[in-house]
This record gives C-alpha cells, structure tokens and sequence, in this order.
C-alpha cells in the first residue's frame, strides 16, 4: 500500500500533469533552503531586527541625509552580503524553470527579493515586493538590473564608504541611471503599496492549477492569491517544509522541502506524459 505522501504526490503530479494554465506562488522557504535567512519567522531578520531602524526595509532611506549610521545597518548589510554571495538557486527552483520549458508553468509569482528564479532560468516572475538585483531610479523612475557579482561588489563597497562616512563616494555609487539619478534597491519597505500585484491577481484568477511553495501565508496582499485561485475555480497544491498554511483551501498538500518534493514531481510528470 502507498504512504500518504505518495499518494499526494501521485495526486499533485497528476493535477500538474494535467494542467493547462499552471502557476507557481513562492515564499521564503523557497529560499531558505537556498541559505538565505526567512525576514518573519521566528529567528528571522525581522526578528533580530528593527526594521524601523533600518528605515522600513528599506536601506538606502537616510542614509543620504549625512546622519550617522546605526550599527545594526552595517550588521544588516553584512549579514544579507554574506548569506547572499554563496547562496544560489537550489533544486526547488531549477524544477520550476523546467516546468516553464516544458510548456505546463505559465507563470511564477513570487513574494521573494533574491532573483533565484530569474537566476534559475524563468522568464516570467511576477516579483511582488521587489528584486534586489534591480535597482530603480529616485529622479526618473527607471529600474536598472543587476547582475548577482554587481550587487554583492556594489553591497560591500557601500559598507565601506559608510563606514568611512564620504558622503560624496556613497552618491557616486548609487548614481547608476543614464539619466544621472541616484538609485535606491527597487524592494518593497513596510507600508509601501505592492509590485505587480494586478498582473499577479490576472494569474492567480485565470490559472487552473497554482503550486504554493515555501510561504506561510501572512503577509499581504500576496497571502490573497491563492484565495483568488481558489474562487476562480483553480486547484490548488501545497508544498511546506512544516506545515501546510492554506490546509483549509488546498486540494493537495505535500509537507517536505520544495528542492526535495519538486524535482521528484517534474521527473514523475515526465514519466506520465
């Protein structure tokens, strides 16, 4: 006889197999296996953190002003630098790119800042609070990309340039527009409205199926969209690492990491097609 979780997996593969219109909605578990440190759970940066410190979530908010800078900033910045400069897409979202390449995942939708799944090989995330990788200009509003060895030199030369307080370097670094703006990480602080959320709310409601990986579902508005699925009619399969968080809503529920469940799930979906 099959184990429960066989049997949800059999059960996911056959809904993913199946599916015309398949959408994947992430969260930091995703990349927590990936060794980037969760910003809400117990022991995450906003545990140890004030975020109001660190101007919302936002790094570059006062630091313009001349005023001197916290040491909590510098320890932030390094601890992100240094978990950032090793961590890289893990098997979880290298099975989420091949779904896209093989023509079932339409889109990925996504509450995470880190770029792994652009860096995995998707082509269409919906980043709802952002991308660190990308910048976007404070004079006309233009978002420059970065890539991944621009960012961590970028982030280790603004540690320094802080702590030796030149003002003028700091300016010179995050001038990156043509048009000659200073730049700020294009990330979503606290209180600021949401990226993209009508083309993720288009997703979420015109998929047939939605994967929900790695999130425990508080923060939103993002926590809405699989409800969204839900109403539109969609089935919806989960994959935590501890839990499931949307028990009352999923059709499948798979508890185990995404690097693990997911490319077991992609080769099964080969198998069957």
């Amino acid at each position: 006889m099959k184990s429960m979780d066989e049997e949800r997996l059999v059960e996911a593969v056959r809904l993913v197999g199946g599916a015309k219109r398949l959408v994947a909605f992430t969260g930091a578990g995703m990349s927590e296996e990936s060794g980037i440190p969760t910003f809400r759970d117990p022991g995450g940066l906003w545990d140890r953190y004030d975020p109001d410190e660190l101007g919302g979530g936002d790094l570059f908010s006062g630091l313009l002003s001349g005023s001197a800078v916290p040491d909590t900033t510098f320890q932030f910045i390094s601890e992100f630098l240094a978990c950032y400069e090793d961590a890289r897409p893990n098997p979880g979202h290298d099975a989420l790119a091949e779904l896209e390449r093989m023509g079932i995942l339409r889109a990925v939708i996504t509450q995470n800042i880190d770029n792994f799944h652009r860096e995995a090989g998707n082509t269409d995330v919906l980043e709802v609070h952002g991308n660190v990788c990308r910048l976007s200009c404070m004079s006309c509003g233009a978002k420059v990309r970065l890539e991944r060895e621009e960012l961590v030199a970028m982030g280790h030369e603004l540690l320094d340039l802080l702590g030796a307080g030149d003002l003028a370097g700091l300016m010179r670094l995050i001038s990156r527009c043509s048009c000659g703006g200073a730049c700020m990480l294009d990330v979503v602080g606290f209180g600021e409205p949401v990226q993209q959320m009508p083309q993720a709310s288009h997703e979420s409601e015109n998929c047939d199926v939605m994967l929900i990986l790695g999130t425990s579902g508080v923060v939103w508005p993002a926590a809405s969209l699989p409800v969204r699925a839900k109403r539109a009619g969609a089935r919806l399969v989960e994959v935590n690492a501890t839990e499931c968080c949307f028990a009352d809503i999923i059709d499948v529920g798979i508890v185990g990491k995404t690097g693990e469940v997911l490319p077991r799930l992609v080769e099964l979906v080969k198998t069957g097609r």
